[in-house]
């Protein structure tokens, strides 16, 4: 890999794993949605394994919870993830918005030390400025719960946008204090609306999947446009190989302490990992 020479710590800040039992069929079924070839199984073990290959020092797992019943056994696994391999994976739990106890779930998640959630408004079925989320919004920001959404296109809902630029400002403005992640740098395949509405403003971009979408060039000048500590390296792993994620950033025109945040440094902040010795 390019960077094999280079001192560079790498943190991928979007990551996807399944249970062992239903990885397999889960992958499968994505894969052929997606028409991507995933690049791990999508079981913790090998995505470990084919991480540290290509050089990714530390990695965050994102789940989401696609119906109320699935957020006990999400949030457990987080806490057990973070518990027995608290040197490598930061795992986010999960709410569904539709669950009685959404909230009681965050106070839960936020005791057992897990710093955030991931929702995913395709998935789960709702705009992100539905105002049936707002009590989720106002708890995370109440709880310092770093809350991670997919943001613009997904295969899985080609014809309707659940999260938009224009739709994700008018959450970040509505919530200040909130500590918002928009996954695919504010909107997959959505860049343009992006660059109006969204870069300069109070939010986290991840470049989960812009290797594979988005133009080089075009990143690289919204990049240096956004706060310099609001930019995270991300794969969106199995759907993008993360060697490719953190080459395209290396190769991009930055100042060496620019990569180096966007890297690693953002996300542990972010995140609050500690620093490799």
């Amino acid at each position: 890999m390019i960077w094999n020479n280079q001192s560079w710590d790498i943190v991928d800040a979007h990551v996807h794993t399944f249970p062992d039992t239903v990885a397999e069929k889960a992958v499968g079924k994505l894969a052929q949605l997606s028409q991507i070839t995933p690049y791990t199984n999508g079981t913790l073990k090998d995505t470990r394994v084919k991480l540290e290959a290509c050089g990714i020092g530390r990695a965050v797992l994102l789940n989401i919870a696609t119906s109320p019943r699935q957020q006990n056994s999400i949030n457990h696994s987080a806490a057990e993830i973070n518990q027995s391999s608290p040197q490598y994976w930061t795992a986010l739990g999960s709410v569904h918005f539709q669950a009685e106890d959404a909230l009681a779930q965050l106070e839960q998640i936020h005791a057992a030390h897990i710093p955030g959630i991931k929702l995913h408004p395709d998935y789960q079925g709702f705009r992100i400025d539905d105002p049936r989320l707002f009590p989720i919004y106002e708890k995370c920001a109440e709880l310092g719960l770093v809350l991670v959404f997919h943001a613009g296109w997904d295969c899985y809902s080609p014809s309707l946008i659940h999260a938009p630029p224009r739709a994700s400002r008018r959450v970040i403005d509505a919530f200040p204090s909130l500590k918002i992640v928009l996954a695919h740098f504010g909107g997959l395949k959505q860049w343009e609306e992006a660059e109006r509405w969204l870069i300069g403003q109070n939010v986290w971009l991840d470049t989960a999947l812009c290797a594979s979408y988005a133009d080089q060039k075009e990143i690289n000048r919204l990049i240096l446009r956004h706060p310099a500590d609001r930019v995270l390296l991300g794969s969106d792993c199995p759907w993008e190989n993360p060697a490719r994620s953190a080459a395209w950033i290396l190769e991009m025109d930055l100042p060496e302490d620019h990569k180096r945040a966007i890297l690693s440094q953002n996300t542990r902040a972010l995140y609050g990992i500690m620093e490799q010795p």
